[in-house]
């Protein structure tokens, strides 16, 4: 448990090995569902994950909104004897609060990993406000009904568990039996808390401000050559499949690729895709000597102009 000021956040750090590895999870989520990839990249790699304020098993804390979601990361690895420049691996709404932490803290990162990462291009999108609507009314019902016990004998009886769908059997095949027992009391912990959904009503404050810095953004492309990778969930469609393209292209060194199993938590039906782009990021990390993003900046002959692909990709996803 690491003193962040007025709370305390949950952390875990394991392995050895530069550069450090730094998990993000997603909304609602919490740094347990990294256990087996944890456990894979600790093998070669010093790999941190941690809980969010509220969430896991840290303590509640500030709102959930971008200025205090980079806050908090940049007060964790300041607290702790990490040293930078970090690859960052972001989940969801973790891959956003990666990229604002980066476009922040560019000396602090020479990597970024997106595992379905949520995407600016969504801001006006009409069906996926009516997706986080959803979500953030079951969030309410689950939270409701669990004093009386009712989500966890649906998780124990059925070892069915709200918001991870087939993702739960491959997950359960990875950890042993008491690390599958710790992540369901987790999430049990999460749904009867309040935080998940602030989480996700917190969602839209990180991409407006997501969309405000690419806007502004007077470099392209965003993120220089720091080496990029990005993983999707096939059942998302073309359309969010092009959007994780688009962000790969964030990178003049970009790599994508599409899982062949569905489901959003990646890190469970495709940990090998997962482990596999960040040895790919970590290698090109290592062979430039750990060059950051604040170096690219720096070099402006790396600097390129939005191509047309991107464009296009825009244009038809708000078509």
């Amino acid at each position: 448990m690491i003193d962040v000021g007025d709370y305390r956040v949950h952390l875990t750090d394991r392995g050895d090995g530069d550069p450090t590895i730094v998990l993000i999870h997603g909304a609602g989520d919490s740094s347990y569902s990294w256990i087996h990839v944890q456990n894979e990249l600790s093998k070669f790699s010093r790999v941190i994950s941690y809980d969010r304020a509220g969430m896991g098993s840290s303590d509640s804390g500030s709102k959930p909104n971008p200025e205090n979601t980079i806050k908090e990361l940049n007060d964790l690895l300041q607290s702790t004897d990490t040293k930078g420049p970090y690859i960052l691996v972001g989940h969801s709404l973790g891959g956003l609060i990666a990229r604002l932490y980066a476009l922040k803290y560019p000396e602090q990162v020479s990597g970024i990993v997106f595992l379905d990462s949520t995407h600016e291009f969504l801001k006006d999108d009409v069906k996926f406000k009516q997706g986080f609507g959803f979500i953030g009314f079951m969030l309410k019902v689950l939270r409701f009904l669990s004093p009386f016990g009712i989500p966890r004998f649906i998780g124990n009886v059925f070892d069915f568990l709200p918001m991870y769908g087939n993702e739960q059997k491959y997950y359960k095949q990875q950890i042993s039996s008491d690390e599958y027992k710790q992540w369901k009391g987790t999430v049990y912990r999460i749904l009867a808390g309040k935080t998940a959904g602030d989480e996700f009503n917190g969602a839209w404050a990180h991409i407006d401000e997501a969309a405000k810095q690419l806007d502004n953004s007077k470099r392209k492309p965003q993120f220089g050559d720091i080496p990029i990778a990005v993983i999707n969930n096939p059942g998302y469609g073309d359309d969010w499949t092009k959007m994780q393209m688009e962000l790969a292209t964030r990178s003049t060194n970009h790599k994508h690729m599409t899982s062949n199993r569905k489901g959003h938590s990646l890190q469970m039906p495709r940990p090998e895709y997962v482990i596999e782009m960040i040895q790919h990021v970590i290698k090109q990390v290592q062979e430039s000597n750990g060059r950051t993003l604040a170096d690219c900046y720096e070099d402006s002959s790396n600097w390129h102009k939005v191509d047309s692909d991107t464009k296009l990709i825009h244009k038809h996803v708000h078509s």
